[in-house]
């Protein structure tokens, strides 16, 4: 990076007056990972992992938990801008205390810390459009700070180089990457991302508004409101923690394209989670959600304390476009190292129609998730291990609404867990910590999937509408597309109807700091999915060497 680039984002920190809180999920995990331990060893309330991104409380509270493997590396990372380090008041540049840091600075009242990365990346895949390798670049800053422990900064820029390989075929490997039409669609060599905030914080209350992974939910695995493997949303978040009550709330711009192709114009998703925690044992929570697109910024749907499916119900436009959805959410931790966990997503819902299986049955669109984590060993010692199983279902139309523009979905993916609608999962997940920051971990998934019929161009299947005799219909669409929801109404949605596909899925990660401020992942994915419209055998390999953070 330039130096004068470097000097301009600094002088926007310091004039922003800013405060780092929490962890970029993409390249430290281990404050997450640290939280969700604790909630199931006993040492944190069930709750408490409940929502991602965490604030500094959590922070500072892991960093002074004393015998802590997990707590001596956030102390670590962190401890430029951690209240009650050094407060010299000197600017220190390139230093080196246990890791190496670009830049700090801290005083009584202002912290600021500044990192830089190069991260390089080779991969190989195999896949029936063609068989390859790759090579990646992408050196990276990121700067952090704060004031008076109340207001705060986060920005991660990075610019990435691919060196060599086929930039369509590297987006099936990364799918963040296929999100970056230039570098996915246009066959271009440049990459970038960027995650950053500004935020307000006290004991209370959070106030954030920028970019970052946002997760609601108990499983390891997939969530269904909000994901941490979905794309980044842009937008505002608010986070209320009160003893046992916690009240979030976030309004977020989405990314969509229409039938056509065409651009979604001003598609918002907003959403409300109010948990409550009887005990340290027990976690409830209940989220509403909804999309609208078109009209700009709508201040009902800012409202934080709006009901969604009622406000959706409110208008003629807001009833025929908007996406309103609810869903319920439980964790109970019966004994220390165990927990179960349960979500019940609710895309429509007519108590007059359950059961019924005709057309009028689909107003009925439900999704669940039922699932079990088992901690192996304690909680910052090596060879410390999780197992979690889960068995999730979605039912036909699920996320998709009527007009694909209010899809819950950015970036044409899920928002939430990360399968289509009209399918079923059963997922494993194994994971071990030798280090905080050295683990392995082990996916393995067996998913059925109803697709929708689709005609020798492979565009869903037209014909005579059956109720409507002489009108065109999608009478191939049996509620298997998230972006197609537009046939509910041609007959009635019956689960793995369609043309049905059996996806075997294994991904083993490797992540480890060999030293500090060195950082190693190896990925290994293997996908071989029978049946369906596009059965296929993929495989895929990456290893990636990453200085700095």
């Amino acid at each position: 990076m330039k130096t004068t680039f470097l000097a301009l984002i600094l002088a926007i920190a310091w004039s922003v007056a800013c405060v780092a809180q929490s962890a970029d999920v993409n390249a430290e995990r281990v404050s997450m990972d640290m939280q969700m331990l604790q909630a199931l060893d006993g040492t944190s309330s069930v709750g408490s992992m409940g929502v991602w991104p965490q604030g500094l409380q959590t922070l500072q509270n892991q960093r002074m938990q004393q015998g802590s493997a997990f707590g001596a590396y956030v102390a670590d990372y962190y401890a430029p801008v951690l209240a009650g380090n050094d407060t010299s008041g000197v600017l220190r540049l390139l230093e080196t205390d246990s890791r190496f840091r670009a830049l700090r600075y801290a005083d009584a009242t202002v912290r600021v810390q500044g990192d830089a990365s190069m991260m390089m990346q080779a991969g190989y895949y195999d896949h029936p459009l063609g068989t390859g390798s790759f090579l990646l670049a992408r050196p990276s800053i990121r700067i952090m700070g704060s004031i008076n422990e109340n207001l705060g900064f986060f920005l991660d820029l990075s610019n990435g180089k691919r060196l060599s390989g086929q930039s369509s075929m590297i987006a099936l490997v990364d799918p963040a990457l296929s999100r970056i039409a230039k570098f996915s669609t246009e066959d271009t060599s440049f990459f970038d991302r960027y995650v950053g905030y500004i935020q307000y914080q006290s004991e209370h209350l959070r106030v954030r508004f920028g970019r970052e992974p946002i997760q609601y939910g108990f499983s390891p695995i997939d969530n269904m409101v909000h994901s941490i493997d979905a794309p980044l949303l842009d937008g505002l978040l608010i986070d209320v923690p009160f003893k046992s009550v916690r009240f979030t709330t976030t309004h977020s711009a989405a990314n969509g394209t229409d039938t056509a192709g065409n651009v979604v114009p001003t598609k918002f998703v907003a959403t409300h989670r109010i948990a409550f925690d009887p005990a340290p044992w027990i976690s409830v929570a209940v989220s509403d959600m909804i999309v609208y697109w078109g009209r700009g910024l709508d201040l009902v749907y800012l409202n934080p304390l709006a009901f969604f499916v009622s406000a959706g119900l409110s208008t003629k436009e807001r009833n025929r476009d908007d996406n309103s959805m609810i869903s319920f959410d439980a964790a109970v931790r019966p004994f220390p190292g165990t927990m179960l966990y349960g979500t019940w997503f609710v895309d429509d819902l007519n108590f007059a129609t359950i059961g019924d299986t005709s057309r009028d049955g689909n107003t009925n669109k439900w999704a669940w998730q039922f699932g079990a984590s088992q901690l192996i060993g304690t909680v910052g010692k090596p060879w410390t291990s999780m197992v979690s199983a889960e068995y999730v279902r979605i039912d036909p139309f699920t996320y998709s609404h009527r007009t694909m523009n209010a899809s819950y979905t950015t970036f044409n993916a899920p928002l939430g867990y990360n399968m289509q609608p009209n399918s079923d999962r059963l997922a494993v997940q194994w994971r071990t910590w030798l280090t905080p920051r050295t683990f392995i971990r082990l996916d393995l998934d067996y998913t059925r999937h109803g697709e929708n019929r689709l005609d020798s161009n492979g565009n869903i299947e037209v014909g005579d509408h059956p109720y409507f005799p002489g009108n065109l219909a999608p009478v191939g669409n049996v509620g298997a597309d998230i972006l197609r929801g537009d046939g509910d109404g041609v007959r009635g949605a019956r689960f793995l109807a369609g043309v049905m596909s059996y996806q075997r899925r294994l991904r083993l990660w490797l992540s480890a700091e060999l030293w500090h401020n060195i950082f190693t992942d190896v990925r290994i994915g293997y996908t071989s999915r029978t049946g369906g419209n596009s059965p296929e055998q993929f495989f895929s390999g990456t290893l990636e060497f990453r200085i700095g953070y």
